[in-house]
């Protein structure tokens, strides 16, 4: 008799001619399924889980982003970057100035751009441009991210660049410790063809946004599988229910059950793509 009231919590059974649903799927349960999920992705968004960062701890380098860059403009037929240290100089002190004056955007409170940390760095640029990350765990991360968006991507796939120079910070943004990535091309050299026709100094472009809020790297990693987890356990109580439905004569097949999984199936496909970083 146990075993077959623990089996009516999670398969819909009949009991005196009457078809019941799962326990595990009552409007209680439900309900409490979604505190949880809501308990989840707010906790983690307002709690710092995880060790201390230290600054310069990161789990990648620019040497990785410099290797995926040049993996990207090879696949696209455009020629190598070469790492240059006038450009890793500018690309150092762009991040330290962010955290310094906490900003976070192509262009300072103050009024710098991109172009016054490369002049300073001593690289005399006929072209140049600037690529910015924040928040990401991995190298790929970074530059799958700038990757998919045009503008972003427009930089790594330049044919007139180069030369590059990264520089991957830790410190404090905006009252969060984060991680900073700059990415900064450029090339001092003109072709024929360019001289005659001498293109736009500065490709970069601004974002409507310069400051969006951004959830640390690793309370977002820790909520989005924690919800995940909890929404697929869901998801396979309908399934269950569903095949349940299809196997047993007796069991009739609730027309929402449908509805509900294919909802579930999209709240979860969401949260597996979604990322914790953010580019500008």
């Amino acid at each position: 008799m146990a075993a077959r009231n623990f089996h009516h919590h999670f398969v819909p059974h009949v009991h005196d001619g009457e078809q019941h649903q799962a326990h595990a799927l009552s409007h209680f349960a439900l309900f409490v399924y979604l505190q949880l999920v809501i308990f989840a992705g707010l906790l983690f968004l307002t709690v710092h889980i995880g060790p201390p960062k230290i600054l310069g701890a990161v789990n990648f380098s620019a040497k990785q982003i410099i290797d995926l860059t040049n993996d990207k403009r090879k696949e696209n037929g455009l020629g190598q970057l070469t790492e240059n240290q006038n450009l890793d100089k500018a690309a150092e002190a762009k991040a330290r100035d962010m955290f310094a004056n906490d900003y976070w955007a192509h262009y300072s409170p103050q009024g710098k751009s991109p172009w016054d940390f490369i002049n300073a760095s001593g690289y005399k640029y006929v072209f140049a441009g600037e690529n910015l990350a924040r928040d990401f765990d991995d190298a790929k991360s970074v530059v799958d991210a700038w990757m998919n968006s045009p503008s972003h991507r427009s930089n790594l796939l330049d044919h007139n660049f180069r030369e590059i120079g990264v520089a991957i910070e830790d410190g404090k943004l905006g009252g969060r410790e984060g991680i900073l990535v700059v990415q900064m091309f450029g090339s001092n050299k003109v072709t024929p063809a360019e001289v005659a026709s001498p293109p736009e100094k500065t490709p970069v472009q601004e974002t409507v946004n310069p400051n969006p809020k951004i959830l640390p790297a690793n309370n977002f990693a820790y909520a989005k599988y924690t919800m995940f987890g909890i929404l697929a356990a869901v998801f396979l109580l309908f399934v269950t229910e569903l095949v349940a439905a299809m196997r047993k004569e007796n069991i009739v097949l609730r027309g929402q059950i449908v509805a509900h999984i294919l909802l579930l199936g999209f709240v979860l496909m969401v949260l597996w793509y979604s990322a914790s970083g953010a580019i500008i």
